[in-house]
């Protein structure tokens, strides 16, 4: 394998994205050679706030540990653009010290080492530098005329939108009616998440809509900062409630923000029941089954059964899949893991010393850049003679290509699973239905899983099973022989 590399995209707006930008850095690291074996996706992140920098020192870190030599970037834009030059020129000398370099697409000759590199580089830090200078300014002088004309700026709830010329938005209510019943509905007690499915909404945006003053006072209070300074405008809408309505469903919200409503322990509400909960599809309508146990009325355990959930906002049960006995699925698959001794594996480099030749040149580029700031002879003479033998040593270098595969790490699927709790052994079902399909299946009247193609047994099934974090096991063609995914023939 060649060189290895890391791709950084960035866009400053949630309304951009960095698809152009991916595929622009795709296309030349195929050409250059350069497998990208990273990518940092900044998506929102502005650079003249320095809101990259974390992504930048991991790159360097990153380099350090021999991971990658090489950080790829469309243009030098996307890296940093802050007014602090010397901040701009310490994350460079950070990448270049720790043996790394970048490739800028768009500026070629951006962060090299000879005269004409570092030339680039300045004028190329400093006119990133004055743009977002430009945006700034050109961005507030828009703002300035927003604010003097009293007009709409920022996000609004459901149910409401803004018209008019690009300066004079006017905010406004588009659908009244179902704003009042909304909070109609809140103030009667009604549960968020039932209003919520009533119109397809999330439960923080039925939330965010009630909180919205501006519902009752008829006025939306702007604001936008700049160099530091908040300035607040008011912007006049037509009220849509009366303000007893608003306050009455405002009071319910406050209520659930009380010590009387925090939750006194047991299971939290965000913690699934079993690691089967939420996995599976229900065969009716595409949704998540969750797993129905507890205790009745009677105050005995009942018997754990998967019951369709519906999708993510609606969270409404389909009617259709009645369900089925929950402890036979979670059996097969217990079964099936928690005595594979598969290997888990992963990517790592298994041969090769390019790596140690990788680490002598950026050391040696290193002494390079020192000489030029070096003032004390002696340690001129020592940076001297280190580089006379990191030369000698480098000529002499007998190289052998370094060659990345997956490899065993010392842990198996069993030890992975029986060491793993909930999150980890969901974590691990989710990535066997994500590579090979994990579904619930009627076969000869009998609920079961069927785990790819096959209905009774996973033989035949090769392939990986990527873990995350660059981590996976392989299950190869009759690995899994003699493990029935019925839970009438195990």
């Amino acid at each position: 394998m060649g060189e290895l590399g890391a791709g950084f995209v960035r866009v400053s707006t949630g309304s951009q994205d960095e698809i152009s930008q991916v595929k622009i850095l795709t296309e030349e690291s195929t050409q250059r050679g350069i497998t990208i074996v990273k990518w940092f996706k900044l998506h929102g992140y502005s650079a003249s706030h320095g809101a990259q920098e974390p992504a930048l020192r991991e790159a360097i870190a990153d380099i350090q540990r021999r991971e990658y030599t090489t950080l790829l970037v469309t243009e030098s834009s996307r890296l940093d653009r802050r007014d602090d030059l010397d901040a701009q020129a310490e994350i460079l000398l950070g990448i270049r010290s720790a043996g790394g370099d970048i490739i800028s697409i768009a500026e070629p000759q951006f962060g090299k080492t000879d005269f004409a590199g570092r030339i680039v580089t300045l004028v190329a830090q400093h006119a990133n530098a004055e743009k977002s200078k430009t945006v700034k300014q050109t961005t507030y002088r828009g703002i300035s005329m927003i604010i003097a004309n009293n007009a709409h700026h920022g996000p609004l709830p459901a149910f409401w939108a803004a018209k008019g010329e690009r300066y004079a938005k006017q905010a406004y209510c588009a659908d009244s009616e179902s704003v009042r019943d909304i909070y109609e509905r809140v103030a009667n007690g009604e549960s968020l998440l039932s209003i919520a499915r009533l119109y397809d909404l999330y439960a923080a945006s039925i939330k965010n809509l009630v909180r919205f003053a501006a519902n009752h006072t008829g006025v939306e209070e702007c604001r936008y900062t700049h160099e530091g300074v908040t300035e607040t405008w008011a912007h006049e809408v037509a009220p849509v409630v009366e303000s007893p309505l608003w306050w009455r469903a405002n009071n319910v919200l406050a209520a659930n923000m009380t010590d009387a409503r925090v939750n006194k322990g047991g299971r939290p509400v965000a913690q699934a029941v079993n690691w089967i909960s939420g996995v599976l599809e229900c065969p009716q309508c595409g949704g998540r089954l969750y797993v129905n146990a507890g205790l009745a009325k009677s105050g005995n355990p009942r018997t754990p059964r998967l019951r369709c959930g519906g999708h993510a906002k609606q969270r409404k049960a389909c009617g259709e899949f009645k369900g089925c006995d929950a402890l036979p699925m979670i059996d097969v698959i217990n079964s099936m893991l928690i005595n594979d001794t598969t290997p888990i594996l992963a990517f790592q480099r298994v041969a090769g010393n390019a790596h140690e030749l990788d680490e002598m040149r950026a050391e040696f580029a290193k002494i390079q850049s020192r000489l030029s700031v070096t003032e004390d002879d002696d340690e001129l003479d020592a940076l001297v003679a280190t580089r006379k033998a990191l030369r000698v040593a480098i000529e002499q270098f007998t190289l052998v290509p370094d060659v990345y595969d997956y490899a065993e790490t010392g842990q198996t699927v069993s030890h992975m699973w029986t060491t793993g709790d909930t999150d980890a052994k969901r974590g691990m079902v989710s990535a066997i239905e994500n590579s090979w399909g994990l579904t619930l299946s009627k076969h000869g009247g009998t609920w079961g899983i069927q785990i790819g193609t096959g209905f009774t047994d996973t033989s035949g099934v090769d392939g990986i099973v990527d873990l995350g974090n660059g981590l996976c096991f392989r299950w190869e063609s009759g690995a899994r022989n003699g493990v029935s995914a019925s839970p009438t023939r195990r």
